[in-house]
């Protein structure tokens, strides 16, 4: 590992640039994966809204996916929780 001092741009007073390109390439990665992370949490939550408003019984089928709803009660954790619905969404077939 080679580290050198950077002038121009810094962040800090002393920032020190160290070359690890294995580490470069997982931080890239693990910002890549991060962004996919956010973009699949937003849509979860757009699907469960709209899942929301079937009445259908039960566990019902949508294309290949199996979906199951659940009930939740209100419940004191260290926090009191609001009654909700929770979802199961899988593959057919899938255990």
């Amino acid at each position: 590992m080679v580290s050198k001092t950077r002038t121009k741009p810094q962040s800090h007073m002393d920032e020190t640039i160290l070359d690890n390109p294995e580490l470069e390439k997982m931080l890239d990665e693990r910002q890549e994966l991060k962004e996919s992370v956010s973009a699949y949490n937003k849509l979860s939550k757009e699907v469960k809204a709209k899942l929301q408003e079937i009445t259908d019984p039960s566990p019902f089928r949508i294309g290949r996916f199996v979906i199951a709803r659940e009930s939740t009660k209100a419940r004191e954790v260290a926090f009191e929780t609001a009654p909700g619905v929770r979802f199961t969404i899988k593959l057919a077939g899938e255990e």
